[in-house]
């Protein structure tokens, strides 16, 4: 498989069990002495993390945990609702597209 297809199917396989999983299993983030973390917060972690390793499945798996919250943060969203509406479903589905038709351009950022 070719490493931008490879990233992408990683990238897409990550959002989509991302999303399933807080479907079916609404769990709240862990919150440390007031602070609630997010998993946008540790696909953000593994992203810079990816990119001083030059880790493609990191790099992947990082995005798409990025990417999957990215439409409710900059919609605001307050609860689980918010991140299944439509609007944040429609978000998310947005940029995954972005993601696809850039994946060449974007495992550039690890070589």
């Amino acid at each position: 498989m070719q490493p931008a297809n490879l990233f992408f199917t990683i990238f897409f396989a990550t959002v989509l069990i991302t999303r399933v999983w807080l479907y079916f299993k609404p769990t709240p983030s862990p919150t440390i002495k007031g602070f609630r973390l997010h998993h946008w917060m540790t696909g953000l972690f593994i992203l810079i993390i990816s990119i001083l390793i030059n880790n493609l499945i990191g790099f992947a798996i990082g995005l798409g945990l990025f990417v999957d919250e990215l439409t409710y943060l900059l919609m605001r969203g307050k609860n689980h609702s918010d991140n299944y509406s439509k609007t944040s479903l429609i978000g998310t589905a947005l940029f995954v597209i972005i993601v696809f038709i850039f994946r060449e351009q974007i495992i550039y950022l690890i070589r």
